[in-house]
């Protein structure tokens, strides 16, 4: 497979390279006799096709690593590297983003949360600065620390360096984040002093807020066969599976998703998992996502059968079967540690005496090299990692997406010939016309003049057509934006108010409606373009149309908020009476779920209405921009021809030369007709590797 997209690749490069070559020549024929530039009157379609064109070269992978508390991140993206790169032996590293990518030499780049960056080089210097910086101390293992520096601490010290005064972390800020639910479900433990240890690593680290290290660049010299991957180890989800904003950009542009959960200590059902799915950076990359369950080595072969049942009963409904992977990346890590050892069992006595031996590595020596033993240690222990299904499912994976990105490049390279097929041809039928008659392609340009003026008498109504469509009452971005708002409506009236999960539910759906509304005016603005385009023409450069996308400001905290400001309209006046000849009558208030969910919900059909009609306006301005920019293009566009036309007319050529011309064009017009050719046999080829 790696060998068939490597030829792939290279003979879709070439094809670009070619595409490139030809333009180079019509662009040197074209000065050579006076006529404009061909790219410039198509728009230079060329600038998107080179960008394309430098992905496929770069050849990158892009792998993000999220998991559950213990999961083992560190470990499996050690074994999956086959290098013991970061350090395993902590429980979880604090709130940077780790990039793992090749460089000529073992190096680290911090980032730290005021902004400033240092370089680290040399292998030991490394090593330790990543081992100091993914440790905690023992009495801060236990709480959400990646959750407490970004949420409070470097946004409290970014405010105050904003502001140029000292850091001020107020009480009620502090206890705001200890009441979120987030933050009171990190308490996996149960841990009894478990908020005042939040408040004393806050104590601590808040002074020194800005030596937070919030990104880590690791360079490492891997072999060829991991130079285009680039891992990127993420801060972990909260117990709820939210993801912070950075987690969330990194998400959306990566290649592949691995979410860790180990099958020991805990059930196999998650919500952590469960909520992570529901994130809306992830919700788009759904199909790019990985469950790895970790941990299997000390499970027999039936444990694992079972386990398997019962994943794909409970995640098959969100996840395709091949993307739910059992492994253990110690199991990986130890096969290729003693794969490089020549006296194994050497080591093997040296580990145990140390105490750091695993059970399951005996166990697996003792079947393959005991008394009774057959078989290969190292083999064994493969077979107990499983991580022949990581690297053949993110291989096959990996390499669909390379090839989607082939075949859109290969797209986009026979659209760039299609326009200049008609370019050229175009060309020949004036210098064909020039060559019988220049009385007539005077007539012509005359014609193109009057033409000029008639578009743009007429063009307003054809313009105005569409504006009318969309703009209005009854037009297509208001009826658009009402029935998002209906939808919400009709989603949340299913929610029980009373039910356990009301709230939940209800953030779900709130937080997917806005992230629609986030989506709605680019899908909007790019109905509008085609709708100009079915009624007038398609022209070129229309991409170029500015506008301001709206981003509603309504975030999960958001949610929280309004959540916590309804809760006084959530309570009723109960009474009751006391006493049998003189009676008294005492009130009291009484929590009423319904009433809070209904408050909430209400709360964020306004904050939806405000949204709503801010994204109608937004996109009635974009009209008026397109409007004008349309009927600009349709202008040039016609004072290109006209201008190429005048350029025929007045060249001082003769008949011999004009024939030669021709012949020349004629020549570039099969080339490009030849190439084209090659390219859709290429794209052929690759189809089958994305269906």
């Amino acid at each position: 497979m790696v060998v068939d997209y490597q030829s792939r690749k290279k003979e879709v490069l070439s094809s670009y390279k070619q595409l490139e070559s030809l333009v180079s020549d019509l662009q040197a024929y074209a000065k050579k006799i006076e006529m404009p530039d061909p790219m410039e009157r198509l728009g230079n379609p060329l600038t998107s096709i080179q960008s394309m064109a430098e992905r496929v070269k770069a050849d990158r992978f892009n792998i993000l690593i999220a998991g559950e508390s213990k999961s083992g991140k560190s470990t499996f993206i050690n074994a999956y590297l086959g290098v013991e790169l970061l350090p395993m032996d902590v429980k979880q590293c604090t709130s940077a983003i780790v990039e793992i990518k090749y460089g000529e030499t073992f190096s680290v780049k911090a980032t730290y949360a005021d902004g400033r960056t240092q370089e680290i080089t040399g292998e030991e210097e490394s090593r330790a600065f990543l081992k100091e910086n993914a440790a905690l101390d023992d009495d801060y293992r236990d709480i959400p620390v990646p959750t407490i520096n970004s949420e409070i601490i470097v946004k409290s010290g970014l405010r105050a360096k904003e502001e140029g005064v000292p850091i001020y972390i107020s009480n009620a800020e502090v206890e705001a984040m200890l009441k979120s639910p987030e933050v009171k479900a990190a308490n996996i433990h149960n841990i009894s002093n478990y908020n005042d240890r939040i408040r004393a690593y806050i104590t601590e680290r808040k002074d020194k807020w800005y030596d937070i290290v919030t990104k880590i660049e690791v360079l490492f010299p891997f072999g060829d066969d991991l130079r285009g991957i680039e891992i990127i180890d993420s801060p972990g989800v909260c117990a709820r599976g939210g993801v912070s904003e950075i987690t969330s950009q990194y998400i959306e542009n990566a290649d592949a998703i691995i979410f860790l959960k180990p099958v020991i200590g805990q059930a196999l059902e998650s919500e952590q998992f469960n909520q992570f799915m529901e994130n809306a950076s992830v919700a788009r990359n759904k199909s790019a996502l990985f469950l790895v369950l970790t941990h299997i080595a000390a499970k027999n072969e039936a444990d694992i059968r079972r386990l398997e049942e019962d994943a794909y009963k409970k995640f098959s409904s969100k996840l395709d079967k091949n993307n739910i992977l059992f492994v253990d990346s110690k199991a990986e890590l130890y096969s290729k540690k003693f794969s490089g050892i020549e006296n194994i069992e050497d080591e093997l006595r040296k580990l145990n005496k140390e105490g750091t031996l695993d059970d399951f590595v005996k166990a697996a020596y003792t079947e393959t090299n005991g008394v009774f033993g057959t078989g290969n240690f190292i083999a064994k222990l493969k077979e107990k990692s499983r991580f022949d299904q990581i690297y053949y499912s993110l291989g096959t994976f990996g390499r669909k997406a390379h090839y989607i990105l082939l075949a859109s490049l290969l797209e986009s390279i026979n659209n760039m010939y299609e326009k200049l097929w008609n370019d050229m041809n175009s060309r020949i039928d004036m210098f064909k016309q020039k060559a019988e008659d220049p009385k007539e392609l005077a007539v012509k340009i005359a014609k193109v003049k009057q033409e000029l003026d008639i578009l743009q008498n007429k063009l307003s109504r054809g313009v105005d057509s569409v504006v009318r469509r969309f703009r209005g009452d009854n037009g297509i971005i208001r009826a658009e934006a009402d029935a998002s708002v209906k939808d919400y409506l009709s989603s949340v009236s299913k929610i029980n108010p009373n039910d356990n999960g009301a709230f939940n539910e209800l953030e779900r759906i709130s937080m997917e409606k806005i992230d629609h509304f986030k989506t709605l005016t680019v899908f909007l603005q790019n109905k509008v373009v085609e709708e100009f385009d079915k009624e007038l023409i398609s022209l070129s450069g229309k991409g170029s149309i500015s506008f301001i996308s709206l981003q509603p400001n309504f975030t999960k905290e958001t949610f929280e908020q309004i959540k916590e400001s309804t809760k006084e309209q959530s309570y009723k006046r109960e009474k009751y009476e006391e006493g049998l000849t003189f009676k008294r009558t005492h009130r009291y208030s009484v929590y009423v779920q319904d009433r809070h969910f209904n408050a909430i919900k209400n709360n964020i059909l306004d904050r939806l209405d405000v949204i709503k009609n801010d994204l109608t306006s937004n996109l009635e301005d974009f009209i008026e921009q397109i409007r004008t920019k349309y009927i600009d293009e349709l202008a040039k566009n016609a004072s290109a021809k006209k201008i190429e036309l005048d350029a025929i007319m007045e060249a001082k050529i003769t008949a011999e030369q004009n024939q030669e011309i021709i012949r020349e064009l004629t020549e570039q017009s099969q080339k490009i007709t030849d190439a084209q050719s090659n390219v859709k046999k290429i794209k052929g080829g690759i189809v089958k590797y994305v269906q």
